[in-house]
């Protein structure tokens, strides 16, 4: 008698494909959590790409808004780069996800987290290139204010002038770690900038102005620095036209 093997047929075809839905199932499963952890993994890294770009475009503004300096051929690359990754929309992300888009085949979310922290590691770069051209600022001001408080001790330290001295440093001084905004930064640049340029705040500017030989001027340092001179060490041009300037002969001291 021939085996009747119809109805186990059967019952394995079912059973293999209940085994087919369960690893279907149990695949999907693992790819949603996987995408979870990732998804997780790619908004910390965009929030710290965020962070990181907030402080880049703060520095780019002071750089070129503040200072008018021209932006780094460099850090406009960078901008470019990361705007691209910024400007993905949730249907971006679910097509990387599915990985069905054509233009995003070849891209997981897992690529796409090492994306944004690599564009995180170009702003930080940018961001310090803008910070050694805010340095060279610094160093430059710095000088200025500097030049400004040696003139000012031979003409007289009023209290106005070394306050005007101080708060241009002071802002100067702050401009790697700043607390403001770019907007409020200009306004009180300019308006620092404007009351610096009333003093004497150069060498060569306070010459002409007073009409005084390079010999006098090299004199006024010597005695802006050291804070008093032999008259031996001075020329008679000198003398005379120190007494001349009116700034000058209020404040000079002479002792025998």
């Amino acid at each position: 008698m021939a085996i009747q093997t119809t109805s186990l047929d059967s019952k394995l075809a079912r059973l293999d494909e209940k085994a087919n839905e369960y690893d279907s199932r149990a695949n999907t499963e693992a790819r949603v959590k996987q995408a979870r952890v990732d998804l997780k993994e790619l908004n910390r890294a965009l929030n710290k790409l965020e962070t990181v770009l907030s402080e880049f475009e703060q520095q780019v503004g002071i750089l070129t808004e503040v200072f008018g300096k021209a932006i780094p051929s460099e850090v406009i690359s960078t901008r470019k780069k990361v705007q691209s990754l910024v400007d993905y929309s949730q249907d971006d992300i679910v097509n990387i996800i599915d990985n069905d888009a054509q233009t995003l085949s070849a891209q997981t979310l897992s690529a796409h987290v090492d994306d944004v922290r690599d564009a995180r590691d170009a702003v930080k770069s940018g961001i310090r290139t803008v910070n050694n051209r805010l340095k060279d600022i610094q160093q430059s001001k710095r000088s200025n204010a500097s030049t400004a408080e040696n003139i000012q001790r031979v003409v007289g330290e009023s209290q106005e002038a070394m306050k005007k001295i101080n708060d241009y440093r002071s802002f100067i001084n702050s401009i790697i770690n700043p607390r403001d905004s770019v907007t409020h930064m200009k306004k009180q640049w300019q308006g620092l900038t404007k009351a610096f340029e009333n003093l004497n705040t150069d060498w060569d500017g306070f010459r002409q102005r007073h009409n005084l030989s390079h010999q006098t001027i090299d004199d006024l340092k010597k005695l802006s620095q050291k804070g008093e001179v032999d008259l031996d060490e001075l020329s008679s041009q000198s003398i005379n036209e120190m007494i001349e300037v009116p700034e000058l002969r209020s404040t000079l001291k002479m002792s025998i």
